[in-house]
């Protein structure tokens, strides 16, 4: 091992987790979000697998309680493929220092192990939540020691499979997204695939009763799926001591091998078809006469929206949400017998269209509309673009994002409730009011707390005041919603909480939008670009 990779290997590690000598704010901004993660990740994986365990454990499949935990890994490769994707691209390809790294006396296969390093470590702590609590609930349960070198193995190698899947896709995704309007909209069919399959799950371990023979035989059929999300944990499952784990272990240091192979080959390719024909979002003094200053910044917003796969997953994540949420109430209901039960969901399904409202107001785009300006605001603010324009353009973005999602959720929600004017009035009606309202909120809020000095999208998204901010005001508002409407239902006054509701969520609508039209000018003019 060279010195100079070495000291490559150093430098890249100080960079990513080296956190002594860099700036505490923006140190608290990324790892208090990863502290929150890991605690709350730790814990709903440890239900999950132990629901799972516990089902089985009571059923007397002790022998197949193991199975758990390769679901749990199978889970945790999913989650590490939607994630590497939407980072592959900048970790790999994109970085500013291709130009140093080719100069110095490096193999390519060097340069690429470390990256791939990188990316390793960031999936590892995914695996590590999903599969430590399984590890021991397992172990505790099926009493089988051997089962802690299975999680041990698993924790350092089921990363790789992810890792190299997001290589091929990630880079396949980010060449055709830099080409095509919406070329990102294929990390959507996966970020749905994985939330549809938390969703499935839930729905299995909330309809199982543990003595029920069918049902263990669904939990059983479900982890068999869950274990083929990382095919290579199959491996254990051939009927020998020691030697699963020895071919284990060498079939994905092969896949490591050929990965930093395959990819130190087509370095030089790939990095230039990445940049040579990157496209640029730019505010052109000509675009704006010719189509009119607010569909011109309205045409710029959509494209800069959809050219960015850490925005638009993370802002489309509660309409997502909420269309998977109310489909997985519809299957549970309809596995009820009871007649009377059935009655009694159809007269309190209503109050459903709180948890389509939560889901949508949890991450407007509009809440890092302004951060995604970055280095490039001075553009708008040196050109004569009315500001009230301007934020008018980011306010109806956000809203038409998020719209279709509200439509379709509200239109499931009808499927299963009775059929009535106002139930039918308010489900379709309230949301659409209640994410407008949000998304002028979330605006006015990102005029005042904004952040255009970032290196990275998940800077600008996630680790945001505006969007912090904004999930908070989502919680109130939603829960002062609930009082409002679900104290008249509860004694027979639906039309009178609905009609409320509704009132109150326009005149915010209404109240926060001439705010921001009032405020937008001197709060843009405040800004330090």
């Amino acid at each position: 091992m060279s010195k100079s990779f070495k000291a490559l290997f150093k430098v890249s590690l100080s960079q990513s987790f080296d956190f002594r000598r860099k700036d505490k704010a923006k140190n608290a901004s990324i790892l208090v979000p990863l502290i929150l993660i890991f605690i709350f990740g730790l814990f709903l994986s440890t239900i999950y697998s132990f629901i799972f365990s516990i089902g089985l454990y009571s059923a007397g499949y002790v022998e197949k309680i193991n199975l758990v935990l390769y679901a749990m890994a199978g889970l945790s490769s999913m989650l590490a493929l939607v994630t590497g994707i939407t980072k592959v691209k900048g970790a790999l390809f994109g970085g500013y220092d291709y130009d140093l790294l080719a100069s110095l006396p490096i193999a390519k296969k060097n340069i690429i192990f470390v990256k791939f390093i990188s990316l390793y470590l960031m999936q590892a702590f995914y695996t590590f939540i999903f599969v430590f609590p399984a590890t021991m609930i397992v172990t505790i349960l099926g009493k089988n020691p051997l089962w802690v070198l299975d999680g041990f193995l698993l924790i350092v190698f089921t990363p790789i499979v992810p890792l190299f899947l997001a290589g091929l896709l990630g880079t396949l995704v980010s060449f055709i997204s830099d080409r095509f309007k919406f070329g990102n909209i294929i990390s959507i069919i996966f970020y749905i695939a994985f939330l549809g399959a938390v969703m499935y799950s839930s729905f299995i371990m909330n309809s199982s009763n543990s003595g029920d023979e069918m049902d263990v035989t669904g939990i059983l059929n479900l982890l068999n799926v869950f274990g083929w999300f990382n095919p290579s944990t199959k491996l254990f499952s051939l009927n020998y001591v020691i030697l699963p784990h020895l071919i284990y272990v060498a079939a994905n240091l092969c896949l490591l091998g050929a990965m930093v192979w395959l990819f130190a080959r087509c370095y030089d390719s790939i990095h230039f078809l990445m940049t040579a024909t990157r496209s640029h979002q730019k505010y052109v003094e000509k675009d704006i006469k010719q189509k009119g200053q607010f569909k011109a910044l309205l045409i710029l917003d959509f494209k800069r929206y959809f050219s960015s796969k850490m925005y638009l997953l993370n802002t489309m994540t509660g309409g997502v949400i909420s269309i998977l949420c109310l489909v997985v109430m519809i299957v549970t209901f309809q596995s009820i017998d009871d007649p009377q039960a059935i009655v009694i969901l159809n007269q309190i399904a209503p109050f459903f269209v709180l948890l389509i409202v939560w889901c949508i107001g949890m991450s407007v785009p509009s809440a890092v509309a302004i951060n995604f300006e970055g280095k490039t605001m001075w553009q708008m603010k040196s050109l004569p673009i009315s500001y009230k324009l301007y934020a008018k353009s980011k306010i109806v973005m956000s809203y038409l994002i998020l719209a279709p999602f509200v439509l379709i959720a509200s239109s499931v929600l009808t499927a299963f409730m009775e059929k009535n004017f106002i139930n039918i009035f308010t489900a379709f009606v309230l949301p659409q009011i209640y994410l407008f309202s949000m998304c002028s909120i979330a605006f006015w809020i990102n005029s005042v707390f904004y952040k255009l000095k970032w290196s990275n999208e998940t800077e600008a998204v996630k680790n945001s005041a505006g969007m912090l901010i904004s999930m908070l005001i989502d919680f109130v508002y939603t829960a002062l919603l609930c009082v409002v409407l679900i104290i008249p239902g509860i004694f027979g006054y639906f039309f009178v909480g609905a009609i409320l509701t509704i009132l109150i969520v326009l005149i915010v609508a209404i109240s926060f939008y001439s705010i921001v039209r009032k405020t937008c000018s001197r709060n843009i003019n405040a800004i330090e670009v």
